[in-house]
């Protein structure tokens, strides 16, 4: 029975992969992160003009290695998301039963970042971070629980891996430490937490060096969107802004689980112990609710603070940044971090399995699933937005026709100006143009500036 069960699990995430790589085809065109992320990994350096550089590393790893194709920019972040699935279930297992753990991780399917957010978005940094954030809270669980050097090494390679993906990974590590300070100091007396540290140091050294060399250019992306968001506003709302945006970034983060809460409850229906046979939904609602709020957690033992300081205080800090900046954080940066929700749902909120429980949650989870596809199969199909319908082909194929008129069909080198734009002319343009990723001033450390100038470029 158990192994039924866990091949169920993995088939609904193996279709939740397939299905949603293939949904995506009826897209124009990748979306600009991925783009972005295609530009990053062709640099070879260590460091972007955004964020670290391993997302990028890792899509131009697959194209490489398969061809360059979008389906598998596709793919790829349905693989990452894969992966959380995966470590979302190992994890779940050390607060609940193996069928709870299941359930905490497929009932993710209803949430707004996996569904319609990885339509949006198909590939980027925090689509990479949503599978590297639950591996990276399985071995810190595991680490700081059996003190083994090996969980402590893996968890100190996937930090540093994920602090090369975005820098808010900090605020994951931030909580983390807040459990070590708060519950478990002992850990500070031992060797295994530094080498966890020293390992991803390692990791990371590359980059900073990078950074340092190249005056944190990285960093100016993050300065120049706290100051565009504030430059032009009237003094009172720029002040509001501290107050609004996070708040703002909380119920957008409420507003993309709560299709999560709302299964739950329908799940509470079906479950129960020893409930009569032929109750009605309204007798097991309530029997089941009184189940819920019979069955208190205990918010000071170990596990639930370990689950609060792993799962709520990273998305509460990342909100306060907006406090302290008074700059909007979008809420699909909180998209990573809310990978944990299935865990906090299920074990803050517990209720009792019977026998079949887990058969009708999986029913409801694959209905979401065919439903979701559904809705946004629809809403692509129909959608004329550029950032879905861009019909670059055409203005592909018309650009070379003008180019080879006016130029004699001379090579194109360099293009720049707007990116969602620009990217085209490296991803589908037979020149293959490099793209100058900031062409307003800044820096860039992989333009020779002198050939540009020889060279030209075409400004989109």
């Amino acid at each position: 029975m158990e192994g039924i069960k866990k091949r169920v699990f993995y088939i609904f995430i193996v279709l939740h992969a397939i299905f949603w790589t293939l949904l995506q085809l009826i897209r124009n065109t990748m979306s600009i992160d991925s783009m972005e992320a295609i530009q990053w990994g062709a640099l070879l350096s260590f460091g972007t003009n955004k964020h670290p550089p391993f997302s990028g590393w890792l899509i131009a790893g697959f194209y490489n290695l398969f061809g360059r194709y979008e389906v598998l920019a596709y793919l790829l972040g349905q693989l990452c998301l894969l992966l959380g699935f995966i470590f979302i279930y190992k994890t779940a297992k050390f607060f609940m039963t193996k069928e709870k753990a299941f359930c905490a991780s497929m009932i993710l399917e209803f949430c707004f970042y996996y569904t319609y957010g990885i339509f949006i978005d198909n590939y980027n940094c925090n689509i990479v971070l949503m599978g590297l954030i639950p591996a990276i809270t399985y071995y810190f669980y595991k680490a700081v629980n059996n003190d083994k050097i090996k969980n402590w090494i893996l968890f100190g390679i996937l930090s540093g891996i994920a602090f090369l993906t975005k820098y808010q990974i900090a605020f994951v590590f931030m909580g983390m430490f807040l459990y070590l300070l708060f519950v478990n100091r002992e850990q500070f007396k031992k060797k295994g937490m530094y080498l966890a540290i020293l390992t991803g140091l390692v990791v990371i050294l590359p980059h900073i060096l990078w950074l340092y060399q190249n005056d944190f250019f990285s960093f100016a992306y993050m300065i120049e969107r706290t100051d565009s968001e504030t430059h032009n506003m009237p003094f009172l709302l720029a002040k509001l802004g501290h107050l609004t945006y996070p708040i703002k970034f909380i119920l957008d983060q409420i507003l993309a689980i709560l299709p999560c809460f709302v299964v739950y409850i329908f799940l509470m229906f079906q479950s129960g112990k020893d409930l009569p046979l032929h109750a009605s939904a309204k007798t097991k609602f309530i029997i089941n609710f009184g189940n819920l709020l019979s069955e208190k957690v205990d918010l000071k033992n170990k596990n639930s603070i370990f689950l609060l300081c792993t799962g709520i205080i990273p998305i509460l800090l990342l909100g306060f940044m907006g406090v302290i900046t008074g700059s909007r954080v979008p809420g699909i940066w909180g998209s990573a971090m809310l990978s944990m929700a299935g865990i906090l749902i299920f074990y803050f909120l517990p209720i009792k399995f019977n026998k079949d429980s887990y058969t009708y949650f999986v029913k409801w989870c694959y209905f979401g699933l065919f439903a979701s596809l559904l809705a946004v199969g629809i809403f692509g199909i129909l959608q004329t937005k550029y950032f879905i319908a861009y019909p670059y082909k055409q203005v592909m194929t018309d650009f070379d026709k003008i180019w080879a008129q006016e130029t004699n069909n001379a090579p194109l080198k360099y293009a720049a100006g707007n990116l969602r734009n620009s990217f085209h002319f490296n991803i589908h343009n037979k020149h293959k143009a490099t793209i100058i990723l900031e062409s307003f001033g800044h820096k860039n450390p992989w333009i020779n500036h002198q050939d540009v100038i020889k060279s030209g470029a075409i400004i989109v």
